[in-house]
């Protein structure tokens, strides 16, 4: 079953230093930029802006995919978990979390480890009590620590690496197609 196509046939990964996600999918960029993908995203993007925007462009609108002449990624599927899949298969990133290449997910900047006493009067107290390792994005000051929801975030990469596994690509009129098995 095709879950998405990229309108160019091209060998994987994708050497783009960034991508342009649309406004259908939030859900996604935020992903993206946890696991350290540098993404370009406002909902109010036009489509003017993203017919002619230079990187790679990852949507769910097939009249501007079929539009689009630079390279475009047009995911098919609903599935979130295998979004992340066919990105990670696409762009070449690892499904892993792993704070040292964790963008914010916020404005995606850099996030930088600090120490506790730096981020005292910015968490809860029962956090400081149980987190000793904290990490302050250099864009808009939000302060992040590794909690409960990544033993979830973990699982659903665990599910999408297993999703991977499946999927394979195959070139079609012009169009590079990824296939689940």
């Amino acid at each position: 079953m095709e879950v998405a196509r990229l309108n160019a046939c091209v060998d994987l990964p994708i050497s783009d230093d960034e991508v342009v996600v649309d406004s259908m999918l939030g859900w996604l960029v935020r992903w993206l930029r946890i696991l350290g993908v540098r993404v370009t995203y406002n909902p109010s993007f036009d489509d003017y802006y993203l017919l002619n925007v230079g990187h790679v462009l990852v949507t769910k609108d097939r009249e501007l995919f079929r539009r689009r002449t630079k390279l475009s990624l047009l995911l098919i599927t609903s599935g979130h978990v295998e979004w992340l899949s066919i990105l990670s298969l696409v762009l070449g990133f690892p499904l892993v979390l792993n704070m040292e290449r964790s963008l914010c997910p916020i404005c995606g900047s850099r996030l930088i480890k600090v120490s506790k006493d730096l981020v005292i009067d910015k968490v809860p107290q029962g956090v400081l009590l149980r987190h000793s390792e904290f990490w302050l994005c250099t864009g808009c000051g939000k302060v992040y620590w590794v909690g409960s929801h990544h033993a979830r975030m973990g699982k659903e990469l665990e599910i999408a690496r297993g999703i991977q596994g499946a999927l394979s690509t195959q070139c079609i009129n012009g169009n590079l197609l990824v296939i689940r098995e």
